[in-house]
């Protein structure tokens, strides 16, 4: 706090200097000049002027001219010696010397950080508040504020992108889509947030990257190839088309990219595995990372084992009236998120059920050994009826959710289509 206030001072004394110097030479410069010497000489100069032009002038002119100047010269030799001053500068210096420091002061009150001159202390508490949690409330608050702004000013791209991400973030991922195709033509030269657009339109389709997601990934990787979400939705999306020697290289990329330990890394050594694997190419590591995979279903399910089979959620599946006819005969997925996740924790598969029917999903159906579905506290469940019998989502696809804590049972409704 003392050098801040030492150099504070410096500042403020340099600041009157520059501006208080010329008055004080102003004000020494007009010092000393005798009023009445100076008109003396000038009614001096009249008076000899005065005398150069007496011929031309006639008795009764000249005599009242000289009169008037000998007039104004006795007045002029009054005791009293003025002195001339153009304005005394005393009440300006002290304005000048009082005004400066105290409008620093509060303009530094107002815009600056006062409480940093409290030491650490201050600052400390300060920083507290800054990372206090927010509450969902709060964000919620400051998401519609952001949104009510660009609705004001349409043409701010960094704005839709951060409005985009505050979606995400909230699960909204309709909305984050949507934020996300108003960037406009900037949106074309920024591989993060095309790879970020890719993905909230692949939450919006049940984590399918197929489509739109993985044309917007492809050109986020031809600005920058080692933007790591790019490379995971795009070699997720041709592992799907079982474009295996694409997906290889993309997801290998994506695999040094990525943080160890990750939700992320742990996703990417299963597809890897799963890659491999049908490529002949499967390692130790491989055989470790990933579960077999049932080719019936095509779905990835850890060997089965008492424990592995206990049931952790039930979930009894039924369809709307309006939606039975064009159910029959139809592929039954049931598909298990951490909600607000795009991938999937466990799946099962079954076929030539009639519905409403109960089932029940456990460890067995998790999708990564490393994050079993016990791990899940509170789940975000989807039955969905295929049109195509493949697990990847397809346009006509009858779906349904639902909400559930781990233990515990849902019902869900299968009531609408996939556009």
């Amino acid at each position: 706090m003392t050098s801040f206030l030492l150099a504070a001072s410096a500042l403020t004394a340099a600041v009157l200097a520059i501006m208080l110097l010329p008055l004080l030479r102003a004000g020494r410069a007009g010092r000393g000049i005798d009023r009445a010497a100076v008109n003396a000489r000038l009614l001096a100069d009249e008076l000899a002027a005065l005398e150069r032009e007496r011929p031309a002038l006639d008795g009764a002119e000249y005599q009242s001219a000289r009169d008037e100047i000998s007039r104004r010269l006795l007045d002029d030799a009054a005791p009293v010696t003025q002195r001339m001053r153009s304005g005394s500068a005393a009440p300006t210096l002290v304005a000048l010397a009082l005004t400066v420091p105290i409008c620093g002061a509060l303009l530094y009150v107002l815009m600056g950080t006062p409480g940093a001159l409290g030491g650490g202390a201050a600052a400390a508490s300060a920083a507290a508040q800054a990372g206090a949690p927010t509450t969902q409330r709060q964000v919620r608050k400051m998401v519609d504020a952001l949104a009510a702004k660009l609705a004001a000013h349409p043409d701010d791209a960094s704005g839709w992108a951060m409005l985009g991400r505050s979606y995400g973030v909230l699960g909204e991922f309709d909305k984050a889509a949507a934020a996300y195709s108003r960037i406009g033509a900037p949106l074309q030269h920024n591989a993060a947030w095309l790879a970020e657009y890719a993905d909230a339109l692949a939450m919006t389709a049940n984590g399918s990257p197929l489509g739109r997601p993985e044309q917007l990934a492809r050109q986020a990787l031809a600005i920058d190839p080692n933007n790591l979400l790019a490379l995971m939705l795009a070699g997720y999306a041709a592992a799907q088309h079982g474009d295996d020697h694409g997906a290889l290289p993309l997801l290998e990329h994506a695999q040094r990219e990525v943080t160890p330990g990750s939700e992320d890394a742990a996703f990417l050594a299963n597809v890897l595995a799963q890659v491999r694997r049908r490529m002949g190419l499967a390692t130790a590591a491989d055989a470790t990372a990933a579960p077999t995979t049932d080719s019936a279903n095509g779905l990835a399910s850890p060997a089965a084992s008492p424990a592995a089979a206990m049931p952790l959620v039930h979930v009894r599946v039924a369809v709307a009236p309006a939606l039975r006819a064009a159910a029959a005969g139809r592929t039954l997925f049931v598909i298990v998120r951490v909600p607000g996740q795009r991938m999937p924790v466990a799946a099962l598969r079954r076929t030539g059920v009639e519905l409403p029917v109960q089932l029940s999903l456990s460890n067995a159906d998790s999708m990564d050994p490393s994050h079993p579905l016990s791990g899940v506290s509170r789940m975000q469940v989807e039955a969905r009826l295929s049109v195509s019998g493949d697990a990847m989502p397809a346009s006509g696809d009858l779906l349904g959710t639902g909400e559930v804590a781990r233990g515990g049972s849902v019902a869900i409704t299968i009531d609408h289509r996939r556009p």
